[in-house]
């Protein structure tokens, strides 16, 4: 990429706690919460340059160290989330669009880079540090077995099987979890790429459903990660 101006846009989620959570749009995965809008916008710039950092370490084309980033707010949706206890249900007018083959293959290539550095720490470990605590509280374990859960569950969206089903061990979970992603977006088919579905009140879209996917990824994976490198 050049060095002209670099522009995300934003969406705005607003829970009903009346705490806030930037959305980049343009950037999947990545988000950052605040007590106010403008506080999570101004996190988010923050999580941007971590985003595009990352990116360009696995070798993704990033903007030029020059070029000026703008953030824009294009949409604020209000939702029933405990957004400040970082859940989110928004589906923005972004999130409708239909996937397109480069949506997907780029993403499922962030979400196994992401997969692959937490994996790369993970394997690293002798095997009584896995229930090492974590700040805040559980263990690394526990963290690798919530992020299994939640890859599965955040697939179950466009109709996953069950966890029950996977194996017993945690990398055997978390490689499952991974596999199925890869395989329900590689053979999606064109007419399902824009569809929307409302299950248990919240919408979805593979679309949103990708986006989750990699924040849920980023998100989970950095607090393991984190902890390991101090460790």
């Amino acid at each position: 990429m050049n060095g002209e101006g670099f522009r995300i846009s934003v969406g705005v989620e607003e829970g009903e706690d009346g705490a806030f959570l930037a959305h980049a749009l343009t950037l999947p995965g990545c988000a950052a919460p605040g007590p106010t809008a403008e506080a999570a916008a101004w996190a988010l710039q923050g999580e941007v340059f971590e985003w595009l950092r990352f990116l360009a370490a696995v070798g993704e084309p990033v903007p030029a160290a020059e070029a000026e980033l703008e953030i824009a707010v294009d949409e604020w949706l209000r939702t029933g989330a405990r957004v400040g206890a970082g859940e989110s249900t928004a589906c923005f007018a972004h999130d409708l669009r239909p996937l397109e083959d480069a949506d997907v293959d780029r993403e499922l290539r962030w979400l196994g880079g992401l997969r692959a550095a937490l994996l790369a720490r993970v394997r690293r470990l002798p095997g009584d540090q896995a229930d090492r605590p974590l700040p805040g509280g559980g263990t690394v374990r526990r963290a690798l077995e919530e992020l299994a859960r939640a890859q599965w569950w955040t697939l179950s969206r466009l109709g996953a099987s069950s966890l029950g089903e996977a194996p017993d061990r945690t990398l055997g979970r978390l490689d499952a979890a991974m596999a199925l992603t890869v395989d329900r977006f590689s053979h999606l088919p064109p007419e399902r790429r824009g569809l929307l579905l409302e299950i248990e009140g919240e919408e979805w879209t593979p679309r949103k459903v990708l986006r989750r996917l990699l924040w849920t990824e980023w998100s989970m994976g950095r607090v393991v990660a984190l902890a390991l490198t101090e460790g």
